[in-house]
């Protein structure tokens, strides 16, 4: 199901938005982007788009963690499993015919992994006047390229640079092959799509990152990166304060987090988290916390970590099982009522 705008351009795919997935999800990196306000949140807190005010600027397309928006004319995903690998690459508004906010950060990176150099062509935003009249925009962008720097750095992965004169003319007629290539991907970019699962639930943009990782790693300087990062988020759990009552589980919308060993275990895959937030939220005692350490082994292979192991029991009281935390007999549940329902335990002569 989508929404389109009134020339076709932009669509909302309201299924995969994190409002969608959880009601209390605050999530409006959208509306902070769109330049000239034409998303808003609904009486029923989803996403609109008001066709009569959108300027298809795709920074909607660029900031969104779940891909909830796309362009009719450009798949950023097809365009770069078509760039090929090892290439000077250049991205210009004038080659690919869209604004380069339609480029998230883990697109970029994606790129600054699979090429030999990546530059973004800046020198157009200046002037222009449908798209970045305030600037907002090309804002946007180079915080998208910053960010993305701050992941490649300390790897050792070249960093992504801005052109900021306009790219002379020979540099252009050497590029003109790659630009028809570009102009041609709304053509072929459902062929792209027979490589995703569509019961996949990670957003392609983290699948095309995971591989570009892999492509890369041999020429990592280290494994371990620590910064803090809009898409990626590494999860620890209380082992005390947890209930182990699923609810984080229930709720992660690319099941970054999983039962194992017949619900005893609660596992974490870093690279399938998109820092949601919704884990953090939705967890009653608190339990669940980040840190900005990421393993570059981990995310690139989908290495998954046990963040917490319990020893179930049987309550003595309710004869139930229950997570024991030390040596505890009695569950939390039957505590609670006890110490909440004590007058209901004492005897007439005693009152």
């Amino acid at each position: 199901m989508s929404l389109l705008s009134s020339n076709a351009k932009i669509s909302i795919n309201p299924l995969k938005c994190l409002r969608t997935e959880y009601l209390y999800n605050d999530c409006s990196s959208c509306i902070e982007a769109c330049p000239v306000e034409a998303l808003s949140i609904s009486h029923a807190k989803r996403i609109s788009l008001d066709s009569a005010v959108c300027i298809d600027c795709n920074a909607c397309i660029g900031v969104c963690p779940t891909t909830t928006f796309s362009n009719s004319e450009f798949d950023p995903i097809a365009f770069i499993l078509k760039s090929g690998l090892d290439k000077d690459l250049v991205l210009s508004c004038k080659i690919t015919g869209q604004c380069l906010s339609v480029f998230g950060v883990e697109n970029l990176i994606s790129l600054g992994l699979r090429e030999k150099s990546l530059t973004l062509d800046m020198s157009h935003c200046k002037t222009c006047e449908n798209i970045n009249c305030d600037g907002k925009v090309e804002a946007q962008i180079r915080a998208a390229m910053s960010e993305a720097n701050r992941f490649l750095a300390p790897i050792g992965i070249n960093e992504i640079v801005a052109q900021e004169t306009k790219l002379e003319m020979s540099r252009r007629e050497a590029l003109f092959s790659f630009a028809t290539e570009a102009q041609a991907l709304s053509d072929d970019s459902s062929e792209f799509d027979k490589l995703f699962d569509p019961k996949e639930t990670l957003p392609k943009s983290r699948l095309v990152l995971q591989n570009s990782l892999k492509y890369s790693i041999e020429n990592f300087t280290v494994q371990i990166i620590d910064d803090k990062f809009s898409f990626l988020s590494n999860k620890k759990i209380d082992f005390d304060s947890c209930t182990n009552c699923g609810d984080c589980l229930q709720f992660c919308p690319t099941n970054a987090l999983f039962y194992g060993g017949e619900k005893t275990k609660i596992l974490f895959q870093q690279t399938r988290c998109i820092a949601c937030g919704i884990c953090d939220d939705i967890c009653k005692p608190k339990s669940i916390s980040s840190d900005n350490n990421f393993d570059m082994v981990s995310l690139a292979f989908g290495r998954a970590e046990v963040l917490i192991e319990n020893n179930f029991v049987t309550c003595k009281e309710c004869k139930v099982d229950f997570p024991q935390k030390h040596s505890e007999t009695v569950c939390n549940r039957c505590i609670d009522f006890i110490q909440n329902n004590t007058k209901l335990f004492t005897l007439a002569r005693d009152m």
